[in-house]
């Protein structure tokens, strides 16, 4: 590789380190390696940029400095960006430990820290031979024109094509390839039963001998959805109350070529299972496999005692990882097109005595559930309660709520339209609140509950270039307050907290196993679960889970 330009060091060295600043999570060396690594070629390259501006404007005020004078500076820069690096450096130990602590999971041990010097250099490299590579582009391109043509019109006409197909690559190529890459590798694997798992014999089950469903049609996660929870003798057992058998119904990507179809297989399954006589119905979207949170369903089905239906479909095979980088146009299709036919199937059931409707959307799920309705009236005239959990930030309607909370509210916890139907939630505290505020709540409630250490729900592209409010909001309980905003790199920060978003305990990151009781009683019926009732079924959820496998 030619000689790295100095001004271009300066910068990465400086960009180097403010990676190593706190963000939401604690990630290991590898991934510290990469951002840091991340964010010193990009710094390389705003130097070089910097250092260019100063030389054209250095044209029209010429400054001299004479030799000695700047090998003095050369000296002190280079001795104020060494310091910069050790302090910053000891600093990131500091942070890592109270990072560790407020998320509850284990430090790495600090020898590995080392580690993340020549990660980091390395992708580092990659990252300037990439730019040096875009930068040969655009002066192939420029030759291309006529000797004729002005050089500043060659260099801007070029450099203008290189960032329109950067741009393309970013946001169609390099997404459509790996969700492409995704469909072939883990299609297959979800196309069948999971090994050992075996033909539910309840009739309340899809792909039981009495459903209409295929067992060989419910794909892996289906498979074990269908295969889990506790049963009526179990929740008994549990509860030492009479229970009824829980109805869960699946349709996965072989039981209908369509989501709209797969909606009228389901439609057929609730009234098959005579769904309509039961207290609750629930509609969860899955995650991009078609993975239904076990924790989510035996929530609800311990609440009511088993006198529910809970349904739901396999859009796709593909994790939700590779939707996420896709914009979730997937999810959002399939939401449209599997809810609203439940829903219009419904509404033409008798007011007075229909079950209660439901909806539940954890994560890319959420995504789906938001995208059945154009707004809060749409949701009041819909179904009678939502919960959504670790949206993320590109949700329809998330947005909305978020941008225009009312005067005054944090963005991290929102208030909306006096929170006569939507809410928001931290942590169970503020569920519990919301319970008890049960009189200032409407009789269709939608409930969000977002961790502040949730990637999820705040990372954005937007973080390259724009400090978020909930960055300059007080940081709370569940952020640190060294954690700042910094262009380009807190977006790296928070692209390399989604992998380990899971890698913590329930009440952090992306993890809102034990909010589900809290979050179902919230957005039930106005009156039906107290407190009390939250806390005995929280302290039979273990024992139920375990029980139903």
């Amino acid at each position: 590789m030619a000689r790295l330009h100095p001004w271009g060091l300066v910068f990465a060295a400086i960009f180097f380190t403010i990676g190593l600043t706190p963000s939401l999570l604690l990630r290991d060396w590898f991934y510290q390696g990469v951002v840091s690594g991340l964010a010193a070629g990009c710094g390389y390259g705003v130097g070089v940029a910097v250092h260019w501006l100063v030389v054209r404007l250095a044209r029209w005020r010429p400054i001299v400095i004479p030799q000695r004078r700047r090998t003095v500076i050369d000296a002190v820069v280079a001795t104020v960006v060494v310091l910069w690096m050790i302090i910053t450096t000891v600093l990131s130990i500091s942070w890592q430990g109270d990072l560790a602590e407020l998320t509850g999971v284990d430090i790495q041990p600090t020898m590995l820290i080392l580690a993340i010097t020549p990660v980091g250099v390395v992708i580092a490299l990659l990252v300037i031979g990439l730019g040096r590579g875009l930068s040969r582009g655009a002066e192939w391109i420029g030759r291309l024109f006529p000797d004729s043509a002005h050089h500043r019109l060659r260099m801007g006409v070029s450099w203008v094509a290189v960032f329109m197909v950067v741009v393309w690559a970013v946001e169609t190529a390099i997404p459509g390839t790996i969700v492409a890459a995704g469909e072939k590798i883990f299609e297959p694997r979800n196309a069948h039963p999971e090994q050992g798992r075996v033909q539910p014999a309840q009739p309340e089950r899809s792909g039981s001998p009495d459903s209409v469903v295929e067992w060989e049609d419910v794909g892996a996660y289906g498979s074990r959805f269908l295969n889990e929870g506790a049963g009526a003798a179990e929740l008994e057992e549990v509860t030492g109350e009479p229970a009824v058998e829980p109805i869960r119904l699946y349709a996965g990507l072989a039981t209908a070529p369509t989501d709209g179809a797969r909606a009228e297989v389901i439609i057929d399954e609730l009234e098959r299972t005579n769904a309509v006589e039961r207290e609750a119905i629930l509609l969860i979207m899955t995650t991009g496999t078609g993975w239904v949170n076990p924790a989510t369903a035996q929530a609800f089905e311990l609440l009511y005692g088993g006198d529910t239906a809970i349904i739901s479909e396999q859009y796709s095979a593909v994790p939700s990882a590779y939707h996420f980088l896709a914009g979730g146009d997937v999810v959002q299709t399939a939401g449209r097109d599997f809810i609203t036919p439940i829903v219009d199937w419904w509404n033409t059931l008798d007011e007075d005595s229909r079950p209660k409707l439901y909806l539940y959307g954890e994560s890319l799920g959420s995504t789906g559930v938001e995208s059945a309705f154009s707004g809060m009236r749409d949701i009041v005239n819909s179904v009678d309660g939502i919960l959504l959990a670790g949206p993320p930030n590109f949700n329809p309607l998330w947005s909305v709520f978020t941008e225009r909370r009312d005067p005054g509210t944090r963005e991290v916890l929102p208030e909306y339209s006096g929170g006569i139907v939507v809410r928001f939630a931290n942590r169970n505290e503020d569920i519990l609140r919301h319970l008890d505020d049960g009189d200032e709540w409407g009789p269709t409630r939608m409930l969000y509950v977002q961790h502040p250490s949730d990637p999820v729900t705040w990372w954005s592209p937007e973080l390259i270039l724009r400090e978020p409010d909930w960055l300059i909001e007080e940081a709370g309980f569940d952020r640190l307050p060294a954690m700042r905003w910094a262009p380009i790199v807190t977006f790296l920060q928070l692209s390399a907290d989604l992998p380990v978003s899971q890698n913590v305990p329930d009440g952090h990151g992306h993890n809102y196993g034990n909010s589900m009781v809290p979050g179902f009683a919230a957005v039930a019926e106005p009156g039906r679960f107290d407190r009390a009732d939250i806390e005995r079924v929280q302290s039979q959820m273990e024992q139920a889970r375990a029980l139903g496998g």
